[in-house]
């Protein structure tokens, strides 16, 4: 079914859809047999099949592994490539990887919990939380003026916990080296140095900030700051709140920051491969952090992190087991940002933690079913979850950026093959 033939049905079809599944335990999740009892077009899903292994075959990565899932059960699984190219280990939805920035949805729930529970809002000044974000200033200019020093003057406003979640609170992050200020953000990285959680982040907030909070969407440590956030309010190491709160519910026994907390060694995480100029895959070398990344230090497996995307596509449950009310997935997932603060995006905005799909305007073509939720990994992980539809997909890979890596990114050829294979009567 066409792109937009699909879109139009979705309305008309989803409340059916979600109630084909039954309840379950949040452990006990089934795969169906057949695609099409949950409203997906085993051909296109085939096609996305044969496109992987493709991709695989011609080393665009070393390999995949997708999960496509509606309600409560798996409609479809992938695995194309290796995961060790030395060794020969096939890629599979249990392999464990890097996800990278696909943790800062994780931490953005984590911070909707506490507000549900009333112990933090969404409103609150962050230098309630950390003190040392009470003397902040923000940059005059990016630049460095003729003495070398980079001027500053105190912000017009003050930085909220809502602002972190949104990347709109000034902060800079390790992709901009064009300016001095940037340069300044890459010479203070969080993940050089010494330190806990803590210290690393009252260095980040010694340094100027890009603008004033609520001005500009600049993606940044908004959510490595929300971390520390989570561990002053519940009083727990980042890693052991998201360990006790979320995994251990969800069942997601691959998913944490440390090896300590999951259920694999060091040998079992997927190598890192990076394209050389040949165009050929090599070995990356990649250190894991010593401290909990609340932006991006999570590793997972597609099967794990699937409970997860399924939990939000069924707007804060899965099975037995709720982490938020809608009430409070309503406010998660809504758009928070304007555009005046992101500039065009095509027809998305910013949810909390990840991009959300906007109703199309005039003739637009849809980015997607208006709700949509979703975001990637640097290392080209990606996901997205349709909550109009109860549907929920994942894919993994595991590919360090370079100017050689073969376009286009991994989200580019997933999510449109999903959505051609939604195929409702």
């Amino acid at each position: 079914m066409a792109f937009k033939q699909a879109m139009a049905a979705l309305a008309l079809v989803s409340t059916a859809m979600l109630a084909v599944t039954a309840p379950l335990q949040a452990q006990d999740i089934q795969t169906v047999e057949n695609p099409a009892a949950l409203g997906f077009d085993p051909a296109a899903l085939s096609a996305l099949d044969a496109r992987l292994d493709a991709l695989a075959t011609e080393g665009a990565r070393p390999g995949y592994a997708a999960i496509i899932a509606r309600g409560d059960r798996i409609a479809y699984t992938s695995e194309a490539g290796e995961a060790d190219l030395t060794n020969h280990i096939p890629f599979t939805v249990d392999t464990p990887v890097r996800i990278a920035s696909m943790t800062k949805p994780v931490t953005a729930m984590a911070i909707m919990m506490l507000v549900e529970r009333g112990e933090i809002s969404l409103d609150d000044p962050v230098s309630d939380y950390i003190p040392a974000f009470a003397d902040v200033r923000v940059a005059v200019s990016p630049m460095a003026n003729e003495a070398g020093e980079i001027e500053t003057r105190a912000p017009d406003a003050v930085m909220t916990i809502e602002h972190l979640l949104t990347h709109t609170a000034g902060l800079g992050y390790i992709f901009e080296a064009e300016s001095d200020l940037g340069q300044l953000y890459l010479e203070n990285s969080l993940y050089s140095g010494e330190g806990d959680l803590a210290a690393r982040i009252d260095r980040l907030a010694a340094l100027p900030l890009y603008n004033d909070p609520g001005d500009v969407w600049q993606y940044s440590y908004g959510l490595d700051v929300a971390g520390r956030v989570i561990e002053v309010v519940s009083g727990m190491p980042l890693n052991t709140f998201l360990e006790s709160e979320i995994f251990t519910p969800l069942g997601m026994n691959s998913t944490g920051f440390f090896f300590s907390d999951v259920d694999f060694d060091e040998a079992g995480l997927a190598p890192l491969y990076v394209h050389d100029e040949n165009g050929s895959m090599v070995y990356y070398e990649f250190g894991s952090p010593d401290w909990p990344s609340g932006g991006g230090g999570l590793v997972s497996t597609a099967s794990d992190y699937i409970r997860f995307a399924m939990l939000l596509a069924n707007g804060g449950a899965l099975g037995d087991v709720q982490l938020i009310t809608p009430e409070t997935f309503a406010i998660l997932a809504r758009p928070h940002v304007t555009a005046d603060q992101t500039g065009d995006w095509g027809g998305r905005s910013f949810a909390l933690g990840m991009d959300v799909v906007l109703p199309p305007v005039e003739d637009q073509q849809p980015a997607g079913v208006p709700g949509d939720l979703s975001w990637g990994g640097f290392f080209d992980t990606d996901f997205f979850v349709s909550p109009a539809t109860g549907t929920a997909a994942v894919i993994m890979t595991q590919i360090q950026p370079s100017q050689y890596r073969p376009e286009p990114r991994t989200l580019r050829i997933f999510r449109p093959m999903v959505y051609a294979s939604f195929a409702f009567d």
